[in-house]
């Protein structure tokens, strides 16, 4: 399986366990998915704050029903590029298909393809 930059620890998708890894205001990544037969993490869909990435995957507890998440913390130029990494390696999977915009007012382009 491709890589998902962001370790070998998955957590319980649940409001306490957010708040006991990630303080407001922090920026980066997350990855919610489920579990395989094997306990394989499967990523389901991507996403990343580059403002406050625990209050983001707050905003998804009540519309998203994948039970994991993975994340990392990190500066929004290097979230943007670890979230095309990972939109390219997983988008036949994904639940979200649009490619990740560039950090507002940065004009970033995708490493990979361009956009």
């Amino acid at each position: 399986m491709p890589d998902l930059w962001l370790g070998p620890d998955s957590f319980r998708f649940e409001e306490i366990v957010i708040n006991r890894l990630i303080w407001p205001g922090q920026t980066g990544n997350y990855v919610l998915g489920l579990k395989d037969e094997s306990g394989e993490f499967v990523p389901k869909y991507i996403g990343r704050s580059d403002t406050d990435l625990r209050g983001e995957m707050m905003s998804k507890l009540a519309t998203m029903k994948y039970p994991y998440f993975k994340y990392s913390i990190g500066h929004p130029v290097v979230a943007f590029e670890i979230e095309c990494a990972q939109f390219h390696n997983f988008r036949k999977t994904l639940e979200n298909r649009s490619h990740p915009a560039s950090p507002e007012g940065l004009g970033l382009k995708c490493f990979l393809c361009g956009l």
